[in-house]
């Protein structure tokens, strides 16, 4: 994996090998090594694009990690992150890359922030795993700062949903119906 300059190199290929197993130290090993030499990010995008379970869940739990723990590794990548997310059928590198966005302060222009709003309100009135609902709440009341227009709607369709959710989702959603009710949205 080391190029003649002593640089690692990573192409799709290496990336499928190197994250053959699907534990979190290998994981958490992988993006030290993305940190240490940030270039290995985008091959591990480029894998999470190919919508290939398991490598693209493994290969974007990486990307994840890398940029919930350093966000300005994640600066170069977002348009990119936003515009291919609308493409993937897989929930696992889907929920990773919404963690993102979740998670970490991104600057967004008004096409991503446009394209991400769209998304999160799909996979939140949709039947999807938990976790996409979740973190959709999350990017919705994120994006509500700037676009207060989607509180009520962002509002009410979390309020039509917690009775008969998860714990997870009612624990996320009575936390986002009452930051929203702060904002007098009804």
């Amino acid at each position: 994996m080391k190029s003649k300059t002593g640089k690692v190199e990573y192409t799709e290929e290496n990336v499928k090998q190197h994250l053959a197993d699907s534990s979190k130290a290998l994981a958490d090993l992988t993006a030290n090594m993305v940190y240490d030499e940030p270039s290995l990010l985008n091959p591990l995008i480029e894998v999470a694009w190919l919508d290939q379970e398991p490598i693209s869940q493994r290969a974007s739990r990486v990307v994840s990690i890398c940029c919930c723990r350093f966000p300005e590794l994640l600066k170069p990548y977002v348009s990119s992150i936003v515009e291919n997310l609308k493409e993937l059928k897989s929930e696992g590198p889907i929920r990773n890359f919404l963690k993102i966005f979740a998670e970490v302060p991104v600057k967004l222009t008004n096409r991503n922030k446009s394209i991400l709003l769209n998304l999160c309100f799909d996979y939140l009135s949709k039947a999807c795993a938990v976790s996409l609902k979740v973190y959709s709440m999350e990017i919705l009341f994120k994006l509500s700062e700037d676009i207060p227009e989607i509180r009520r709607e962002l509002y009410h369709l979390i309020e039509e949903q917690v009775p008969e959710s998860s714990a997870g989702f009612k624990s996320r959603g009575n936390k986002i119906l009452k930051k929203l009710s702060k904002r007098t949205i009804h």
